[in-house]
């Protein structure tokens, strides 16, 4: 059959010997639909597999690391897991006078404040360490010493406040930020010490009690953004000053 239909066409293009020359051209024809063919199946199973990949990695992101440091899986209502650090799970703070939500169950600290008179007075504080290397903690006290040597004048307060913050943490302040949280004055700041740690501060003077939130990680790359971002602007003042019982000493 081949035989006749080249020579068919060796006669009418009267011209060199085909046999040679359209058999291959056949053949390769045939062979690049079939590989033309072939490339699309390819193509296609690939297309299904990696579907297919995207779908069981998704569900299954939990299970492997690198995705569970990319894509966050929430799981029941206050609860967020990511890879990078353990499950979160936040806790509503009802004390007088204040509320606020922290990243784990918060426990009372016995702090000392130094007096104008040379002695110390109890500070009360809550604090929660979720992991080995964050911190959360929310202070406060009413009339505090720091309050007491400024005449209770807010912006002189809360200078005096964050310059002993500094101090006592050994921390170069990095920015500050003025806020009127609820109309009270406050002061955003943040400080870093030598190591590379990072204190996150919020104070917030609604006289005659003064409010400080801390938050530290060992470095900026370790700072759970939204994590202090959320603790502090959960907190909210519950009751006027003037209603204000007294804080526990």
């Amino acid at each position: 059959m081949f035989k006749f239909g080249l020579s068919y066409f060796h006669v009418v293009l009267c011209g060199t010997p085909i046999i040679h020359s359209v058999n291959p051209v056949l053949h390769r024809r045939r062979w690049d639909g079939n590989l033309k063919y072939m490339k699309r199946v390819y193509l296609w199973m690939v297309a299904f597999l990696g579907v297919v990949g995207v779908f069981y990695a998704w569900g299954h992101r939990h299970e492997i690391t690198i995705l569970r440091a990319w894509f966050p899986t929430h799981a029941e209502e206050g609860v967020v897991e990511t890879g990078g650090q353990q499950p979160i799970e936040w806790h509503p703070v009802d004390q007088p006078g204040f509320k606020v939500e922290m990243p784990g169950d918060p426990k009372p600290v016995a702090v000392q404040a130094a007096s104008e008179t040379g002695g110390n007075e109890p500070i009360n504080m809550l604090l929660v360490k979720p992991d080995t290397d964050h911190t959360y903690a929310i202070a406060w006290a009413d009339k505090p010493p720091v309050a007491r040597v400024n005449d209770l004048a807010p912006e002189k307060t809360l200078d005096q406040a964050r310059d002993g913050a500094l101090t006592r943490t050994q921390t170069s302040l990095v920015s500050e930020t003025r806020s009127n949280p609820q109309g009270y004055p406050g002061r955003d700041v943040v400080a870093h010490n030598v190591g590379g740690g990072i204190l996150d501060t919020r104070l917030i003077y609604a006289r005659p009690r003064l409010y400080m939130l801390i938050a530290t990680a060992p470095s900026a790359s370790a700072l759970h953004e939204e994590d202090v971002y959320r603790f502090f602007n959960s907190f909210a003042i519950a009751e006027t000053p003037e209603t204000l019982p007294p804080s526990t000493q």
